[in-house]
């Protein structure tokens, strides 16, 4: 089997004790870790198939983006000034509606461009675009050639298009085809939406929370649904008045508080329902530059944490924040969090690093397996520089990445064992032609959807 050693730089293993190592070693069998630890244990040079030599660089897990869109990427710059629920409106309705099948693959390639240039190796993609089989088995060939790891978010729907027995059929047969484990990169999983505008549109109702209730639990699989995402005063406010509860509670009601729930931005929960959210195991994803970008509030991940729900980190999809950088969703959370709560290093640095890491990797349920480097975890592994000035003398490389990067710049990633990006940049597609076709797209997509006059 082949074996690959990264040796020479620091590791910052994301195991239980934080632990960073200034000078060490990973070694790499197939598509697992099998082991890591200081130079002075490395295996020699000699002994292996390949060697990477990251002195003077940070040795990572690969990154996990808990919640994007990924053709979002298309649309960029086109969102500035609108609340949510305006800009549900005006901008995703349309786009949604004009979106062509090639806009939706060619954008996955861009999509991936960017997250893995930014040292994420997995992400989960949460639709909103409703999609036939056809639609999910291209998307799962094009992300499978990319190399990044993607759970797709299936989206369910009250009233699909297609008829409500065709559409379960269809979503059944993908969960059959893409199963949720490992050893693939292409994993399908669930997407359930319970906010004001998608009851008001009847994309949302009992019969399919019910529904959604019994795949999740026949299936094992995560399922995501955006929880309060809207503006506080508006839909957050309008939901309580027409339901008379919160969206949690809500959720609880038709058995969709799991530990396989994903409840994505929620900044408007309240307390009761932190509770119930920890009682019941389920993860909260964040995004708290996005809750920005769009007035939103900023969640309160401080009870959220103090209340021992498991918290993971999102970009949120690029047209509600231009941006699907981790490191910068990693700096941004830090800041914000330390004007919400008027306390310095309110989210310290470890946490961030477990948000975007181990985090993840439970709320997938993939605890041990994912977002760490141990002996025997998948091989998911992002190598950043730190030669730049930007970071000083580099005395903290895991504070050093986060709060002094500009124009950071990953030198490696590999999935599952395999390298997707070295230092000439990604090997597995073309990312030029890749961005020079999706420039034309989306402004194609941007006149078709009346969004550029």
């Amino acid at each position: 089997m082949n074996t690959l050693l990264l040796r020479g730089g620091g590791v910052l293993r994301m195991d239980n004790a934080f632990t960073y190592i200034r000078k060490g070693f990973v070694l790499v069998e197939g598509k697992a870790i099998m082991d890591v630890g200081e130079m002075a244990a490395a295996p020699s040079d000699d002994s292996v198939g390949q060697v990477i030599d990251t002195t003077g660089c940070l040795v990572t897990p690969g990154l996990i983006n808990m919640h994007q869109h990924h053709w979002y990427n298309l649309l960029k710059g086109l969102s500035q000034g609108f609340y949510l629920e305006d800009w549900v409106k005006k901008i995703l309705f349309p786009a949604t509606k004009a979106l062509s099948r090639n806009d939706y693959l060619v954008s996955m390639r861009l999509a991936a461009a960017e997250m893995l240039l930014s040292g994420t190796s997995t992400f989960f993609n949460h639709s909103v675009k409703g999609v036939d089989y056809d639609w999910v088995s291209a998307l799962a060939e094009v992300s499978e050639s990319t190399g990044i790891r993607q759970f797709f978010g299936k989206e369910l729907r009250a009233k699909p298009h297609d008829g409500v027995a065709r559409h379960r059929a269809e979503v059944e047969k993908l969960l059959q085809r893409y199963p949720h484990d490992l050893n693939h990169r292409f994993c399908v999983n669930l997407v359930f939406e319970s906010g004001q505008h998608w009851l008001e549109s009847g994309a949302t109702d009992v019969d399919l929370a019910n529904y959604a209730a019994k795949l999740v639990e026949k299936y094992h699989v995560p399922l995501s649904d955006h929880i309060t995402g809207g503006t506080g005063f508006r839909s957050v406010k309008d939901f309580r008045l027409r339901e008379g509860m919160g969206e949690v509670t809500w959720l609880l009601r038709h058995g969709l508080v799991t530990p396989q729930t994903l409840l994505v931005h929620a900044p408007w929960i309240d307390e009761g329902e932190v509770r119930v959210a920890a009682e019941c195991g389920a993860s909260i994803v964040t995004c708290p530059p996005s809750s920005a970008f769009t007035a939103g509030g900023v969640a309160p991940l401080g009870a959220f944490m103090d209340g021992g729900i498991n918290v993971a980190l999102g970009t949120d999809g690029p047209m509600v924040n231009d941006s699907v950088d981790m490191l910068d969703q990693m700096r941004e959370c830090f800041l914000l969090m330390n004007a919400k709560y008027l306390t310095p290093a309110k989210i310290p640095i470890p946490q961030l690093w477990n948000m975007s890491t181990r985090n993840g990797a439970q709320a997938l349920g993939f605890p041990g397996r994912l977002g760490e480097l141990s002996p025997g975890t998948v091989a998911d592994v992002a190598v950043f520089d730190l030669s730049a000035p930007h970071y000083g003398g580099a005395l903290n490389p895991p504070a050093n990445l986060i709060l002094s990067g500009s124009s950071r710049r990953v030198k490696w990633v590999l999935v599952n064992g395999d390298i997707v990006v070295d230092p000439s940049g990604i090997t597995t597609f073309d990312v030029l032609e890749t961005v020079r076709e999706s420039r034309e797209l989306a402004h194609d997509l941007a006149h078709r959807a009346g969004l550029l006059h």
